[in-house]
């Protein structure tokens, strides 16, 4: 209480100096302007008039400086943030953070096993270690959002006039559109795509998959889980390697997730020069891409009237489901929508779709391929029970009965989360405990510490056999979350462990895995939009080719 009421005492002499500063500056500007009216300009005294502006304009100057400084000061005694390296003297931790965020986030979880303040390249960022904060922030708060794909993009500052953040999956919370865009895609993906098309679409691009004795894992992946996400966001796409116009919009894509996991510094560099220059190849990429998207809505328009002469008045209304994919789960609620969402945001809203999921997808499946070849016996097993269980082709309800290769899965995505740290940004000041937060402020969830704490056995150690028979039994309750929290989790979220088993299954099933060239270590990663291992590839050999 004491201290409570000194700081309040500071707050009011602060806010009282400020007063007196705005005072002073008037008082002075209006003398100085008096001075200059008063002037005899026809006695010759042009010198002493411009020797008047001059002073006038520093006294200015120096007054708003002090404002300033007397804002600063406020600022900092009005709000009240939990403990950390989160100063200027700590700089080299920020470096730190960025540059090795795995082993930073591990030893800021040993020194603030509650929570604590990082000052960011992007700003102020408190981290949340413990369970019980990250349930109350992330689930019980309805005042966050999420940190948005389109920041990465270079355009999370870019609003359309009228409208509110214009990527539809990462709406405010208490926003319209994102509840009703939220509950079309979840009911589209267990209504028309789990147990239906998903299976097909899947093994589809299984079989395209481009394998040899020499492949880039991530570029591979990549390619993989975007050309998925194209042909369940736009069934009526066709995705041919002979289609020019697709495979500039897929080699756009990958440019965009390369900049993505580029070295924090110079994104951060890059970003601004943006903002000086007005200039930035990664934003005109971005540009062309949601272009392309556009077409698609156009495409589906015109098969839905049965011509290709339409009015460029003519708008895509809710009526227009035809295909069952996530562009008509959009389409689907249009007219629900408010303010009404046009071409331009359901083209955001595809564009989150495929690079978010594309990412994700592209993270798990690099982490699975790189612990395949780390730990060859553990990949061994999992290879028999494919075998056994004549697991050759995908179909997302059989893999759940491959219990020992998604104990694997579970285990990868423990050691090595794709999202090791979940970021929302807050949208207002609002007071948590005995804390005083200041809108725009951002909160991440420390999954790399839940994922390592000394709630798991042997949290260092890859163990496959926690997660089998009753082992399972003893998982830490809220202590693993690979796929985030509470409203801002993964649409797919349910059935993301059978999607990742049986892929991984299918591809122990048909190939063998060895390295090829140096391996990088499981601890090491990329962090952009998710975690990923650094570059490497990878040998695979058909086993129908072996001896």
């Amino acid at each position: 209480m004491a201290a409570e009421n000194i700081t309040e005492k500071v707050v009011e002499k602060v806010e009282l100096a400020a007063e007196v500063g705005a005072k002073v500056a008037n008082i002075v500007g209006n003398a100085f302007e008096s001075t200059i009216a008063d002037t005899d300009h026809s006695s010759g005294a042009e010198e002493d008039t411009l020797w008047n502006y001059f002073t006038s304009f520093g006294i200015h100057i120096v007054m708003v400086i002090i404002v300033i400084l007397l804002k600063w000061q406020y600022d900092r005694n009005r709000y009240r943030y939990p403990k950390g390296p989160r100063d200027w003297r700590n700089i080299k931790d920020a470096i730190a953070f960025h540059r090795k965020k795995r082993e930073n986030l591990l030893n800021l979880a040993t020194d603030y096993p509650d929570l604590c303040t990082v000052m960011t390249h992007s700003g102020r960022l408190v981290l949340l270690n413990d369970t019980t904060l990250i349930n109350e922030i992330f689930i019980g708060r309805a005042d966050l959002v999420s940190n948005k794909v389109d920041g990465y993009l270079e355009n999370q500052l870019r609003y359309k006039e009228g409208k509110h953040i214009r990527t539809g999956i990462v709406f405010r919370h208490q926003d319209h559109n994102v509840r009703i865009l939220h509950k079309a895609l979840v009911h589209h993906i267990d209504t028309n795509l789990i147990g239906k098309r998903l299976d097909s679409a899947v093994q589809e691009q299984l079989k395209n998959i481009r394998l040899s004795e020499n492949f880039d894992v991530r570029r591979t992946t990549f390619y993989f889980a975007s050309r998925l996400l194209t042909s369940l966001s736009c069934s009526s796409m066709d995705i041919s390697h002979n289609d020019k116009t697709y495979e500039l919009f897929e080699q756009n894509l990958y440019k965009i997730s390369k900049a993505i996991h580029a070295d924090t510094f110079e994104k951060s560099a890059k970003a601004m020069l943006t903002q000086l220059t007005g200039l930035s190849e990664t934003l005109d990429i971005n540009e062309n891409v949601l272009d392309y998207i556009k077409t698609w809505t156009e495409h589906r328009r015109n098969e839905i009237t049965g011509t290709d002469n339409i009015d460029d008045e003519k708008t895509v209304t809710s009526t227009t489901k035809i295909s069952n994919d996530f562009l008509d789960s959009i389409l689907t609620v249009l007219d629900e929508s408010s303010p009404r969402l046009d071409e331009d945001d359901i083209a955001a809203c595809i564009l989150d779709i495929i690079m978010h999921g594309s990412e994700m997808l592209k993270g798990a499946l690099s982490w699975l391929l790189l612990y395949i070849v780390k730990y060859p016996e553990e990949a061994d097993v999992c290879r028999r029970e494919v075998r056994d269980n004549n697991y050759s082709q995908f179909n997302l309800s059989s893999a759940e009965s491959l219990s020992q290769t998604q104990a694997f899965v579970k285990e990868v995505l423990r050691t090595s989360p794709v999202v090791p740290i979940v970021i929302h940004s807050t949208l207002q000041d609002f007071k948590w405990r005995k804390f005083h937060i200041q809108k725009r402020t951002q909160f991440g969830a420390n999954i790399v510490a839940l994922h390592h704490s000394v709630a798991w056995k042997e949290p260092n150690r890859f163990d496959v056999t926690r997660w089998i028979g009753d082992n399972a039994s003893s998982i830490p309750a809220h202590s693993y979350a690979p796929f985030g929290f509470g409203p801002r989790a993964c649409v797919a979220e349910k059935h993301l462990f059978n999607l990742l088993t049986g892929i991984l299954g299918v591809l122990l099933y048909h190939n063998d895995f060895e390295k090829n060239g140096p391996l990088p270590e499981p601890t090491n990663g990329t962090f952009g939009l998710a975690n990923l291992p650094p570059k490497f590839s990878l040998k695979a050999t058909p086993l129908s080719a072996r001896s």
